[in-house]
């Protein structure tokens, strides 16, 4: 952060002048200037032997995090680092670190058991292929291994799982795929890039389901939810279009909008048996099938 000061009051930094007056070494000095020109995808003028000065000062201020920003970047720290300690471990960061900015006497956030992450060795690439729109080449295990060319647009943590996002040549779902992180065998960047759409990137941000289809209509969904659950209903909404429409004594009329008969089948079968399908009525019919064939 010193480091990056000095750079940014467009000070020239001599390498060797720099380390002696904070009493480290030059090689800790050349590892600083080597992380700040990756985090920022820039390259330090050299100005002669040993010493740097910062270009596009006024693109590094609207990106770098100042002095007097610290104090909330610790506490965004401190609240990250409590939702999700073992993403920063996969991330890379020392575990002494984490030990210092993770705070249990004040943050404790326990969750369903969170899917942990096996291994980190593709997160370079597929940093490197979404911030630069590469096409991936990609193996992937479901009921057998599958080779196919991708178009990641984001890794997307969701219902305790991580997931590379984006689209493939394929029909299914529109070419819309959740591919589980720890079910990717192998990746590869092709030289090939691509143009993001607007409608997958809208979809991400919008899907309220794993099981959300991609450019597919929605059809309303109402359910009836007895008088022992509707207090969690009128707490929470377990899918984002979840809206009351009555009230009453003996519970609540609930309408959803859905992509797919799965959407609201699973959100059923999890509220057994507090839970009816009022409309479509083929859905409380695949219900019930369901539940006797259980």
């Amino acid at each position: 952060m010193e480091l990056l000061e000095d750079l940014k009051s467009g000070r020239e930094i001599c390498v060797k002048m720099w380390a002696k007056s904070k009493g480290i070494s030059e090689r800790s000095v050349q590892r600083y200037i080597k992380d700040i020109e990756e985090f920022y995808s820039i390259e330090l003028y050299r100005t002669k032997k040993g010493c740097y000065k910062l270009p596009q000062l006024d693109e590094i201020k609207k990106r770098s995090i100042d002095k007097e920003e610290l104090k909330d970047f610790e506490k965004f720290a401190h609240i990250v680092a409590a939702l999700n300690p073992e993403f920063l471990k996969f991330l890379g960061v020392d575990e002494k670190i984490l030990k210092k900015i993770v705070d249990v006497d004040i943050y404790f956030v326990k969750e369903s058991p969170v899917e942990e992450l096996k291994s980190s060795r593709f997160l370079k690439v597929l940093k490197s292929a979404i911030k630069y729109k590469k096409v991936l080449n990609i193996i992937y295990e479901s009921d057998k291994l599958y080779t196919f060319e991708f178009k990641p647009y984001k890794i997307v943590f969701s219902e305790g799982n991580w997931y590379l996002v984006g689209v493939s040549d394929d029909n299914i779902n529109n070419g819309f795929k959740f591919l589980r992180f720890n079910f990717i065998k192998e990746i590869k960047e092709s030289s090939k890039t691509f143009k993001k759409d607007k409608d997958v990137e809208s979809f991400i941000y919008t899907f309220q389901s794993l099981f959300s289809r991609f450019k597919t209509s929605s059809f309303e969904v109402t359910v009836r939810v007895d008088k022992e659950a509707k207090r969690f209903f009128k707490a929470k909404k377990f899918l984002a279009s979840q809206r009351i429409v009555k009230e009453d004594e003996e519970g609540l009329l609930i309408k959803y909008d859905v992509t797919s008969d799965e959407e609201i089948l699973l959100l059923a079968k999890r509220w057994l048996p507090h839970m009816k399908i009022i409309s479509p009525f083929y859905l409380q019919q695949k219900l019930q099938k369901l539940t006797k064939d259980f």
